[in-house]
């Protein structure tokens, strides 16, 4: 009985440490934000996705993705254990809450404004950093540069869930600006449908590098899992091949 009892025990230990194992594969989570990661008939797109698509088939798995509005995306990686989350800005309040997996690039922050200007409204073209505080600046909800403008001043702070949502937005006049980063916002340009003659740039006032990261409690194993293929990718070619066809060096 004693021998029975025990072996029951050793096959219930083994079956919830694989199950605590099988639990701990990343499952990303992520919002359109083009060029990076987005959907066309319910297909996703990006350098990011085929990224992390590359990395899954090395490992042998089937990309595990889910989308959602970014903010949540952000607050599921945050609070979970196991999720992956792109393309995520590496920021100084950031950095002890996540495990920052792989490098994507770093983007400029740049505000984006109306052109023309609406009538007795500033063009940001070449508007100073006190004239923009005072507009009614567009951020994408779960940004982490609404700290960077709050603590320069800027009080008029509207969010939205994407950036298409922003654009409709400063289209309509609901806005003045959008402070985004500048690939970002350049993708949804044209991924949806708006004109580059419609919107102008102004000042870019800060950068950030972009990661895929994931959950602070991920385990250390699969952590490592992600990274080494990583490198084998960069070795055979495959991420140079990838920053070619979004980024194409003329």
């Amino acid at each position: 009985m004693k021998k029975t009892l025990c072996l029951m025990m050793v096959l219930l230990g083994l079956h919830c440490q694989s199950s605590v194992m099988a639990g701990e594969k990343i499952k990303w989570v992520t919002a359109e934000l083009p060029p990076f990661v987005w959907q066309q008939n319910n297909t996703p797109h990006g350098y990011a996705y085929e990224l992390m698509a590359a990395m899954s088939v090395q490992l042998g798995r089937t990309p595990d993705l889910t989308f959602y509005p970014w903010a949540r995306a952000v607050k599921i990686a945050s609070e979970g254990n196991s999720y992956g989350i792109f393309p995520l800005a590496r920021t100084p309040d950031r950095e002890h809450h996540y495990k920052w997996l792989i490098p994507i690039t770093t983007v400029k922050y740049t505000f984006f404004g109306r052109q023309p200007a609406l009538p007795g409204k500033t063009s940001i073209e070449h508007a100073s950093l006190e004239q923009l505080s005072l507009l009614r600046i567009g951020l994408l909800r779960g940004s982490p540069v609404a700290q960077y403008l709050q603590a320069k001043n800027f009080r008029h702070i509207v969010y939205e869930k994407s950036y298409q949502d922003l654009l409709k937005m400063l289209a309509l006049g609901g806005i003045d600006a959008i402070y985004a980063g500048y690939p970002m916002l350049t993708a949804a340009i044209e991924e949806y449908g708006f004109r580059f003659e419609d919107v102008c740039t102004g000042p870019s006032l800060g950068s950030a590098e972009l990661y895929l990261a994931a959950s602070i409690g991920l385990d250390e194993e699969e952590e490592r899992t992600w990274k080494h293929a990583y490198e084998a990718l960069l070795k055979d070619g495959t991420v140079s091949r990838l920053q070619n066809k979004y980024w194409p060096v003329n």
